[in-house]
């Protein structure tokens, strides 16, 4: 380890002094084989190797590693899983050249804009790193960040933000060692790498050598550590707390996040040990060997004859705060044979509800069979029917018919299965989502008998149906109570299941899920209660009563959107996209972006456009959001058209057709937009909008303009032409829709409407019966258009891709809220908006005009006012 430590600070030092030497022999000794760049670490290697070396990210991950051999040498267990998400991190960034993702902050720093910024004017170069270190300065993600970006670049910044938080922190002299300390409670590689700063950039004479510096120091860390961590477990609330002070004992625990920690790891101390002796006997019976149930609580299955230990199942009871055995968790179903047992288990303990919380097909992998039939099947002596299925962008509804002989007669059941599909393993859901997820389930269980089970199940029978169950019967208790009680029910939770709660962020996550519910407790409202709500408009009392309910709305949904970090949008801030943007600060993150494939070697990053995708009522990604093509990017919008099959744009502002917003859509005929060729079919002028029907086609790969042919590549290409226009007959013969007709190949039909009622410097348009048109005109288009446009987005335009979009899109969420449901939630609708992209319904006013809109579009549609509940009988949610 000495070796190790002593190598990693001279290649640090290596970028300041390029001749430095270390030792070849030992280097090689302790550096992995396999590793390709390992020669190039060798100390003859010169600073612009090094450089080249570092952007790959190879050595990243390779220093990764023997960061993590280092820290479980020292006995910093719990950091090793943190560094092997840093490691996954940097095998992701390979190739791109960015760099700060640590432990803690996991900030993003892009390296190229930092010799940019210094060589600024002094004024500037001060106010671009106040923008850089806008955050708490004692947040040891950013400063580490700028760190490590400043010693990559080799640029003075470094040494200004250095100087500059030390000033801060009043550090000088020996006070260094207790800023490491104190630096390195949020990981230990943030203990390596202050060292490491300290040592090169602050303690230039130190008075001890580096290795000694380090074991004082990790001595010092572990005895802080250990001393925090007791104060921590002595401070878990002793009993439940109420709700009207829940919000700020969570605020309070986030601002010291230790507290959380100190509560799980007395919930492991004080968890009872029980046996699982059946659970070690059936080994072949479950997913995971490391989960498995108690003997005490085990759900066990009638015997049948001739078949040994046909009685286990991997399922334990779960007592909620009214109620013994509430609820079963068990494993997800994998074989065939398990299809049959679980099926066993729901018809013997006469369950009527079935939660899945976990996708069949997750990360390359099987997490769970399918263990319902589309139609119908029989699993065993129990045939099971699906009788109905709903499915929403983040959960799916169905019902099943059960049916088994007994004594000679059919016996029918009921069971309802609620699927939640957007819960991935080792992440979280989104809460609003969820808390929705469980209304639904909470309103079904209202009209179970009391003494039937819940099962839950996820993929291992442990970490998210333990969040989920903590979350639920903690709603319970909170409308029965007014209290809540997550450090008590955890307990419960552990002592019935191995694995209920799995790591710290799914226990802050129940924390974080419930102080929401209690924050925001805004439940939809009826028709009925929307029908109310049309008559407060008549006076100014309840006018004003209703502008103060939308402000409390409004101030809620900004305090509970989270801001996307700069390492989140690491794509749109990259030096060849920087211009494609319009306002550096509204960029899409990676993760909910549409990537382009068309422009493959048009530009740097052909794959980029500013757009996002956002959620609709029914469907992930139904909505992409995106601004005002610039001059050089509107191949690229034709582009997202044409690779999403997008078959309807709706564009917002105004066409005034000047320099800094041009026309991306011609008025008829046909035209070129890099290698796309746009046909106008048909132009409709409307009062308040203009719709262009027109087909998209991508050019040939050699109609190149100004390409000189010989005769032989003209018969080639002719002969080449044939083949494809055969190829493509085929195709479009295959490609016949359920109508009867045939869609072209390689062409897109699109209706781009543009609206004419809303000017650019207006937040409202100047007429709603114009906007509810435009609305209609839209959606009935989707309806008829060729090849099933309703599973293809839509794209919304506005002039800075924030304003007025945000508006649009949750009135159709609305709208298909209403025809599904019959029931609206403006508040979740705009905060389902603003998930992907912040900035949307960024004045209050939007907010106020989304709610009068969608009054006018109820008032105006006289299909809801003789609407009864349109829910069918099996997936019925009680509204009460």
């Amino acid at each position: 380890m000495q070796i190790f430590l002593t190598l990693i600070s001279e290649r640090f030092a290596m970028i300041d002094a390029p001749h430095a030497h270390g030792p070849r022999e030992e280097l090689l000794s302790i550096w992995p084989a396999e590793e390709p760049l390992a020669v190039s670490l060798q100390p003859r290697c010169h600073k612009n190797h090094f450089k080249s070396a570092w952007y790959n990210g190879t050595l990243l991950v390779t220093i990764g590693r023997l960061l993590n051999n280092f820290l479980l040498h020292l006995g910093f267990g719990s950091a090793s899983a943190t560094l092997d998400y840093w490691t996954k991190v940097c095998i992701y960034m390979k190739s791109i050249v960015q760099i700060g993702v640590l432990v803690g902050g996991a900030v993003r720093v892009d390296l190229e804009s930092i010799p940019h910024l210094c060589q600024l004017k002094r004024r500037k170069k001060m106010r671009s790193i106040d923008y850089l270190l806008k955050n708490d300065m004692s947040d040891a993600g950013v400063w580490k960040s700028v760190i490590l970006a400043g010693l990559k670049a080799n640029c003075p910044m470094l040494h200004v933000c250095l100087l500059r938080w030390c000033s801060c922190k009043r550090l000088f002299g020996e006070e260094v060692k207790g800023a490491l300390i104190i630096a390195s409670t949020d990981g230990a590689f943030t203990f390596v790498s202050a060292a490491i700063f300290a040592r090169l950039m602050i303690c230039k004479q130190p008075s001890m050598p580096l290795l000694d510096f380090f074991k004082t120091s990790v001595k010092n860390l572990q005895l802080v550590s250990q001393v925090q961590e007791e104060k921590a477990m002595g401070a878990v609330p002793q009993c439940p707390i109420e709700t009207s002070k829940f919000l700020a004992f969570v605020q309070e625990r986030k601002r010291k996040r230790l507290l959380f920690k100190g509560e799980l790891m007395m919930l492991k101390q004080i968890v009872e040990n029980h046996k699982s002796e059946y659970g070690y006997l059936n080994l072949k019976k479950n997913n995971y060997p490391d989960v498995l149930p108690f003997d005490y609580n085990r759900v066990i299955l009638k015997p049948i004859p001739n078949e040994p230990n046909s009685h286990y199942i991997n399922a334990s009871y779960v007592d909620s705060f009214f109620q013994p055995k509430a609820f079963i968790i068990t494993q997800a179903v994998k074989t065939k044979p398990a299809c049959v047992d679980f099926w066993r288990m729901v018809w013997e303990t006469n369950a009527e509800i079935v939660v899945m919380l976990t996708k069949v097909f997750d990360f390359m992998k099987v997490m769970c069979l399918q263990y319902w039939p589309l139609t119908k099947f029989d699993y065993g002596d129990i045939t099971v029917e699906t009788v109905e299925a709903k499915t929403y962008a983040y959960f799916t509804l169905r019902c099943f018919r059960v049916s088994r002989v007994e004594n000679g007669s059919t016996i029918i059941r009921q069971v309802r299965h609620f699927h939640f599909t957007e819960w991935e393993v080792n992440s979280l859901p989104y809460i609003s989502a969820l808390l929705d997820f469980r209304r639904r389930v909470h309103n079904a269980v209202k009209r179970c008998p009391n003494n039937v089970p819940m099962i839950v199940h996820c993929s291992n029978g442990g970490g998210r149906s333990g969040v989920f169950l903590a979350i639920y019967a903690n709603l319970d208790l909170a409308e029965a109570e007014n209290v809540i009680d997550v450090y008590g029910y955890c307990q419960t939770l552990l002592n019935a299941r191995q694995s209920a709660l799995e790591n710290l962020d799914q226990y802050v996550f129940i924390y974080d899920t419930l102080a929401e519910a209690v924050q925001c407790n805004i439940n939809p409202l009826t028709l009925e209660e929307l029908r109310h709500r049309t008559t407060m408009y008549t006076t100014k009392q309840s006018r004003q009563a209703l502008e103060a309910i939308y402000s409390q709305e409004y101030k809620f949904l900004t305090q509970l959107t989270p801001a996307l970090r700069i390492g989140d949008c690491a794509g749109g801030h990259r030096l060849e996209n920087r211009g494609k943007n319009r306002d550096v600060m509204v960029v899409p993150p990676d993760n909910s972006r549409p990537y382009l494939n068309t422009l493959h070697g048009e530009s740097k990053d052909y794959t980029y456009i500013n757009a996002v995708y956002v959620d609709g009522f029914r469907r992930k990604n139904e909505w992409i959001v995106t601004e005002w093509p610039k001059h050089h990017t509107i191949d690229s919008f034709w582009a997202l058209v044409f690779d999403h099959s997008c078959h309807t744009v709706v564009n917002l502002s105004n066409d005034e057709n000047s320099k800094a917003y041009p026309r991306f859509i011609h008025s008829r005929g046909r035209q070129s937009y890099g290698p796309f060729i746009v046909d106008v079919l048909s132009s409709q002028q409307y009062p308040y909008a203009t719709s262009h029907i027109v087909k998209v086609v991508k050019k040939k790969v050699f109609d190149i303009p100004g390409r000189k042919k010989s005769k032989r590549s003209e018969r080639n290409e002719k002969k080449l032409t044939d083949q494809l226009d055969s190829l493509a007959s085929i195709l479009s013969e295959l490609m016949v829709n359920n109508k009867g007709g045939i869609q072209e190949v390689d062409a897109r039909i699109c209706n781009v409407i543009s609206v004419r009622i809303w000017p650019i410097q207006h937040r409202v348009p100047l007429s709603t019966v114009g906007l509810i048109d435009v609305i209609k005109m839209a959606r009935c288009w989707r309806k008829r258009a060729p090849d099933r446009p309703e599973t293809k987005p839509t794209v919304v335009i506005s002039h800075n891709g924030v304003s007025r979009v945000g508006i649009y899109v949750a009135i159709n969420l609305l709208i298909d809220q209403m025809d599904v449901e019959q029931e609206v939630d403006v508040f979740h609708a705009a905060k389902i908006v603003r998930l992907n992209r912040p900035q949307l319904f960024d004045h209050k006013e939007e907010y106020k005009y989304l709610n009068d809109l969608l009054i006018h579009y109820y008032m105006t549609s006289p299909e809801y006012h003789s609407t009864k509940s349109a829910e069918s009988p099996c997936l019925l949610v009680n509204h009460s």
